[in-house]
């Protein structure tokens, strides 16, 4: 596409190199009310349209076109518009084949330039997967090749689907195959794309690989729906553990969109939407974690004062639980003194503070010092979050007792600690 063609618009945005899009609609009204004036738009233009549809809905199709005013007996006797049944293509011999359904889409674009006309606008609606009984890795892997044919051509290709239809891990699957999404009725580049050489090796990855890489997918989108089905419904459906779900799964997610946020390629709303979806996933997921006899022990959980991000703290308080502690959780933005007064009053067995931003270490420090003053070094103090991990040396100067990389490691220290009779490591 050079410069002076004129931009392609869909769904209140417009379409700029990449112009392969992922479409997702809760109805079938919705996709016509977003899609209608998009196809009416490029007859108006002079392009062409080309739309494959299921061949049961083919006469309502064409009547929602005659219903925004387009002529379509005229627009087919001009060969400007073709309504294509799914028999006739992706079914063109029985069954999907996918390069056979490449070459034809090659042909429909390169027969467009043939005819005369600047380009084609092409709607193909996907439900035909579901009835095929196609391999959905088969139909991703399809949508994914497509990248490496598309760029040659100038046409826009939107492959709409029935968002209620398809399975959340489909669907995640199939965004990541798309450099853009068209979701909730909102057009925009995709950071979760992956080019064919590197999204369709991780379809074929471990269980908890696939998971992680459709739950993150889900939070860049924002997709709540979807990332709780596929962290929740899924993995429990295939007896996946828990605590590993907490860990490889959302965890890592959330590492994940954090890096992305660091990069400026999600905003501040996505990041905290994406933490928002990991938190009800563990609400979720809480009920179904193990747990080991009470061992008659407490322990204080809290974010140090500032200290907004409080998902890894009570990722710490739910391991502590199922470790068998009695565990007073927090929250976000503990205040130093009034925590150390509740220390005094609770006298638990062991505190544990998180912090995400090296902003946070003066609280920290102030924190542990405020504790010190009132109980000495009668409980042991266990600290993490990204900002002290990654900060050598920290735990030391800070006068911290315990720490480890996640709440996993922190539960064996924890015990290990215990089990020696320690009051100090």
């Amino acid at each position: 596409m050079n410069g002076e063609e004129p931009a392609v618009p869909l769904a209140g945005g417009f379409l700029g190199r990449q112009r392969h899009v992922c479409a997702f609609f809760n109805t079938r009204d919705e996709g016509y009310r977003i899609l209608l004036p998009f196809v009416k738009e490029g007859l108006e233009r002079g392009e062409k349209a080309i739309q494959i549809v299921d061949p049961a809905l083919r006469n309502d199709h064409l009547a929602r076109l005659i219903d925004v005013g387009i002529d379509v007996g005229a627009a087919q006797a001009q060969g400007q518009l073709e309504v294509l049944d799914w028999r006739d293509t992706y079914l063109r011999n029985g069954s999907f084949d996918r390069r056979a359904m490449t070459s034809l889409v090659e042909d429909l674009l390169n027969r467009t330039r043939a005819e005369g006309f600047p380009r084609a606008r092409v709607i193909g609606h996907m439900e035909w997967a579901l009835y095929d009984g196609c391999d959905t890795r088969v139909l991703v892997e399809y949508e994914s090749r497509m990248n490496d044919v598309l760029p040659r051509y100038d046409d826009p290709v939107v492959c709409a689907y029935d968002r209620c239809a398809f399975a959340a891990g489909t669907a995640m699957d199939l965004l990541r195959a798309h450099s853009v999404v068209l979701l909730d009725g909102a057009l925009q580049q995709n950071p979760s794309f992956l080019p064919p050489a590197r999204l369709i090796p991780r379809l074929h990855g471990g269980p908890l690989a696939v998971l992680r890489d459709r739950y993150v997918t889900a939070l860049v989108a924002g997709a709540r729906v979807e990332a709780l089905e596929v962290v929740v419904e899924e993995a429990l459906s295939e007896d996946v553990p828990v605590p590993s779900l907490y860990l490889e799964v959302i965890q890592a997610a959330q590492y994940e969109v954090g890096r992305l946020w660091q990069e400026n390629r999600l905003t501040v709303a996505q990041e905290h939407l994406a933490t928002e979806i990991s938190r009800s996933a563990v609400e979720q997921l809480r009920p179904h974690l193990p747990s080991q006899r009470r061992n008659g022990k407490q322990a204080v959980v809290a974010c140090v004062e500032g200290e907004l991000h409080d998902l890894g703290a009570r990722m710490v308080a739910d391991f502590l639980e199922m470790a068998g502690f009695e565990v007073h959780y927090l929250g976000a933005d503990v205040p130093s003194e009034g925590l150390a007064r509740l220390v005094r009053e609770r006298r638990p067995d062991l505190l544990a503070l998180s912090a995400t931003e090296r902003s946070r270490l003066a609280a920290l420090r102030r924190t542990v010092t405020a504790v010190r003053a009132i109980a000495g070094d009668r409980i042991p103090i266990a600290a993490g979050g990204q900002a002290f991990l990654r900060t050598s040396g920290a735990g030391r100067r800070l006068g911290i007792d315990l720490h480890a990389r996640d709440a996993s490691g922190l539960i064996a220290v924890v015990q290990r600690f215990f089990e020696q009779g320690s009051t100090r490591p």
